[in-house]
């Protein structure tokens, strides 16, 4: 798409109603979730309906950002613990509450 092409569809943004505004970002949340670029599964309709809450509470002006949908950890993140030398850190942390 062209620059001009571009800039052509954000004037015509500005034409849309509220409604049609609200359908037009559902759409784009929705083709963001899928590219291929995201390794993130597409949204589901509890996520969907949750952003565009905040949304409106944003718009509200009630937040001051819409934060990401919390996923849920699938369990395939690699974890690996951080070694640190002497006393364990929770016996570090006990003792300094005493």
């Amino acid at each position: 798409m062209t620059d001009s092409e571009f800039n052509h569809l954000l004037g015509s943004i500005n034409a849309l109603s509220r409604e049609q505004m609200r359908q037009v970002r559902r759409e784009l949340d929705s083709k963001v979730a899928c590219s291929p670029a995201s390794s993130q599964p597409p949204l589901t309709e509890e996520e969907l309906a949750d952003q565009e809450a905040q949304r409106g509470l944003f718009e509200a002006g009630l937040l001051s950002e819409i934060k990401p949908p919390r996923r849920v950890s699938t369990g395939t993140e690699e974890f690996t613990p951080i070694v640190i030398k002497g006393e364990p850190l929770s016996e570090t942390v006990i003792r300094g509450r005493r």
